[in-house]
């Protein structure tokens, strides 16, 4: 036996453990055996893969369901799984984008530990049945071979009319309707006091989270009703432009509007006898800034919030991070009464509110502020990180002696 078939013995077993082993300890059904040995030829070849676990949550026992995974991670639509089952086992990317520090306890003693960043993964859970249907969101960084997701699904109660009958083949498949830049969604608001500029700091990395949206479409007509929207789950953005020269100074208030590029596509799903078009508008960055409004700042922090102070000798600039982990139960902004239309072949229009959130994860998505002061008017300068159930970005200031 030649050298290097005595070494792909010991390796190809540890490839075993790895992709086969391990996801069968975590509950894995033997049932996916297909995906763990797709997931095993792609490592061979050296493709950086690992697998999600996903856990479909569920408030009802449905007839004739169907489960739909899609990857949204490269921007277009690609869909992994389409079943019966509640637990689908997904092939995913596990893409390297950096590394950064964490500080562990090794051997009794705390060390600063070298950990490598994955490219979030972005996913989009769709089930369908009789009477009910469902569309959620999760993201998640895939740090480990196998990932474990819940995503619990909320279903919306589907009158008649909207199906049509299927071939007795379960089954989905996806067309990509088009784009739209949407104008003025509120994105963040800065604060300023006589003397201070405040400017917001967007790195190479740092995203947004903005609304998704999906409806379930009439099997009989292309018509889309404009108000018939549900919330799938929030979305982080990248930025696609962002100026050095955005801040608000000398007791200036500014809200900034953002242009997010949203891109709409149709699922067209089947169970065994029902099929449902599903509709799915989806952020996919904010490719520059619509307006700004500029009010006039109380130069107060509101009551209730904890205040930090700057002093005078600590230097004249400073920023303010944000790195709290994220909770999609609160709205950083809210934009009313928006209305437009995306369509190639046909015209589905939206007409509702979208809603912004900050979502920091660690150093990832972590926009900040930078605090200017240029002439004081106190021995310290007072500033707070205006949270509302861990979801706001703002940073008020308040001058303080």
């Amino acid at each position: 036996m030649r050298k290097w078939e005595k070494l792909m013995i010991p390796l190809l077993g540890v490839v075993l453990v790895v992709f086969v082993a391990v996801p069968l300890a975590y509950g894995v059904s033997p049932a996916d055996s297909d995906v763990l040995y797709s997931t095993y030829l792609d490592w061979l070849q050296g493709k950086p893969v690992g697998l999600a676990s996903v856990s479909v949550q569920i408030d009802r026992s449905l007839e004739d369901m169907v489960v739909v995974v899609v990857d949204y991670s490269e921007g277009e639509p690609k869909i992994l799984y389409v079943g019966t089952s509640t637990a689908p086992l997904v092939k995913v990317a596990r893409i390297p984008v950096g590394t950064y520090t964490e500080r562990e306890v090794v051997d009794g003693e705390a060390k600063e530990v070298l950990k490598t960043r994955f490219r979030e993964n972005k996913l989009l859970v769709i089930v369908s049945a009789k009477g009910y249907w469902g569309a959620r969101f999760v993201e998640f960084s895939p740090e480990k071979p196998l990932s474990k997701l819940e995503v619990r699904v909320p279903l919306k109660e589907e009158g008649s009319g909207v199906t049509s009958y299927s071939g007795g083949r379960v089954s989905a498949s996806v067309v990509s309707l088009g784009t739209k830049i949407v104008d003025n969604i509120k994105l963040f608001k800065l604060h300023s006091v006589p003397g201070v500029t405040q400017k917001v700091i967007i790195d190479e990395n740092d995203k947004m989270a903005i609304d998704s949206f999906s409806q379930a479409g009439n099997a009989w007509s292309e018509e889309v009703d404009p108000n018939g929207w549900e919330r799938s789950g929030s979305v982080n953005v990248p930025f696609g432009y962002a100026p050095d020269n955005l801040g608000a100074s000398n007791g200036e208030m500014k809200v900034v509007y953002g242009r997010v590029r949203y891109r709409l596509d149709r699922y067209y799903v089947c169970g065994y006898l029902l099929c449902r078009p599903i509709y799915e508008l989806v952020p996919e960055e904010i490719v520059g800034f619509s307006k700004i409004e500029t009010l006039s700042d109380p130069g107060k922090i509101p009551s209730g919030l904890i205040k930090e102070a700057h002093l005078k000798t600590a230097g004249e600039s400073f920023r303010v991070f944000f790195h709290d982990l994220s909770d999609d139960g609160g709205v950083y902004l809210s934009t009313p009464s928006l209305s437009f239309c995306i369509g190639e072949g046909v015209n589905v229009c939206f007409t509702g509110s979208v809603d912004s959130y900050r979502k920091s994860e660690g150093a990832a998505s972590r926009i900040a502020f930078q605090i200017i002061i240029n002439n004081w008017r106190g021995s310290r300068l007072y500033y707070a990180k205006y949270s509302s159930r861990g979801n706001y970005y703002e940073v008020p200031l308040e001058w303080g002696s």
